[in-house]
């Protein structure tokens, strides 16, 4: 400025030359910041918002898929070039010299910006919340094409997760997917609208064993969409034949066991194994079940409750507790693995579609459950997600491997012995307790 140059020509010669690696250093701290940013986005996070971290950390609870990688590879791309520009600046060499780089970083980093889909003004719109993994984007293209709607899908992967965020009040979702026990706690919150059943007219094609149960009788508030259970999966070459609990805690399995890091299955497992309820609230059978576990705890490799069906595909443990529709997916591919509901028996869980109480389009959200209940559009996402269907419509259009498949649809005497997991109230609390002094050893 001494010699002339205006504000803007001294900005850019030399304010931002000599600021420039700082300024970039900021950048990539922010970004990494931001891109681990999960539980305080889940939160405040509003509709069609799912933040890059929510996606993946919602769709690697399910195991690692190619678009994991995908996304993993382009943001390595990403970081990596941003970290070179940053590199070159630190040398001492001109800012120029590290245009190209940031530009392909940015490039990169902001093409979902300029590529991803978004409803047009005045479209109509049905806003989703739903596991990840539940439903196929064939799918839902399908009923956007129907219809002429644009369909936000955000993800969740715990009930707890989607409680929390619906108890906040911070909703304008048309759809929920709770399992049975969330759907008993919302309908007594009266979170949940009463469905209008002359809008379901496939309703019918629901196998009777899953209406009307103790969460929700008369099915006023929710529509059964997926159901399954969680028992053992095990490598039968190398641990032989299962049919009890009582597998888990053989110490000849030492460091080859896997357990759910959910209080509910985990605790449940060893109520389950004397004899006990899963749904039960009194303490000196919950000291057993704890004690139990304490007990267990040397033979256990890892408590996980994301991909445990990879974790027992990788054989890093011979025996795994879980869901059985996850064991379902490796299993297609891994012969030598099996999957058993225990003699004692197992636990039930019914995943639902429920409209929230304040939905914006309750005339798009039963036309959408109702989709669902098509037997087509039911063998499709059944056939995707190889979780079990209640819809008997549905079954003879899948494929034999699926339909006659026990891992997904069990028979009828060993449905028999599941027990359905309900909301238990206060005692949550307790159940958490206990598993917290299991997993810190207290």
């Amino acid at each position: 400025m001494d010699l002339g140059a205006g504000p803007w020509a001294t900005f850019w010669k030399v304010t931002l030359p000599g600021i420039a690696p700082g300024v970039l250093a900021a950048a990539l701290l922010v970004f990494a910041l931001s891109i681990d940013d999960y539980v305080i986005t889940s939160f405040v996070a509003g509709v069609g918002s799912t933040t890059l971290p929510i996606q993946i950390y919602s769709m690697v609870r399910t195991g690692i898929s190619p678009e994991i990688n995908a996304v993993s590879t382009l943001i390595l791309a990403a970081t990596s070039l941003l970290l070179f520009a940053a590199y070159r600046l630190e040398q001492g060499r001109s800012a120029r010299s590290a245009i190209v780089p940031v530009m392909l970083g940015l490039a990169i980093l902001g093409a979902p910006f300029f590529l991803g889909g978004r409803a047009a003004t005045g479209e109509r719109v049905l806003n989703v919340y739903i596991w990840s993994n539940y439903i196929a984007p064939e799918t839902v293209k399908k009923f956007e094409q129907r219809f002429g709607v644009h369909v936000n899908v955000d993800l969740y992967d715990t009930n707890e997760a989607m409680l929390a965020k619906i108890a906040t009040g911070n909703v304008g979702y048309d759809i929920l997917c709770p399992s049975n026990y969330p759907v008993e706690s919302l309908r007594h919150q009266n979170l949940l609208l009463p469905l209008d059943h002359t809008a379901l007219p496939h309703l019918t094609n629901i196998d009777a064993r899953f209406l009307d149960r103790p969460y929700d009788p008369g099915n006023r508030y929710s529509v059964p969409y997926f159901w399954g259970s969680c028992g053992i999966a095990y490598d039968k070459k190398r641990v032989g034949s299962v049919d009890s609990w009582a597998a888990l805690w053989d110490a000849k399995w030492k460091g080859r066991v896997l357990m759910l890091d959910d209080p509910r299955e985990t605790i449940g497992a060893a109520l389950k194994w004397k004899g006990m309820s899963f749904n039960t609230v009194d303490p000196a059978k919950l000291a057993i079940a704890q004690r139990l576990l304490m007990e267990q705890k040397p033979l256990v490799k890892t408590y996980n409750a994301s991909n445990f069906e990879d974790v027992l595909l990788s054989r890093d443990v011979w025996l795994a507790q879980g869901w059985n529709g996850q064991f379902a997916k490796v299993m297609a591919d891994d012969h030598e693995l099996v999957y058993v509901i225990p003699k004692e028996g197992a636990s039930l869980f019914v995943d639902s579609l429920v409209i929230p109480a304040s939905a914006p389009h309750p005339e798009l959200a039963h036309a959408f459950i109702d989709f669902t209940l098509e037997p087509e559009i039911a063998a499709e996402i059944c056939r995707t997600m190889r979780y079990s269907t209640p819809n008997r419509a549905a079954l003879p259009l899948l494929p034999p491997e699926i339909r006659d498949n026990p891992a997904i649809f069990p028979p009828d005497d060993v449905v028999d012995r599941l027990e359905l997991i309900q909301d238990i109230g206060e005692a949550t609390v307790l159940y958490d307790r206990l598993w917290t002094e299991v997993k810190t050893g207290q």
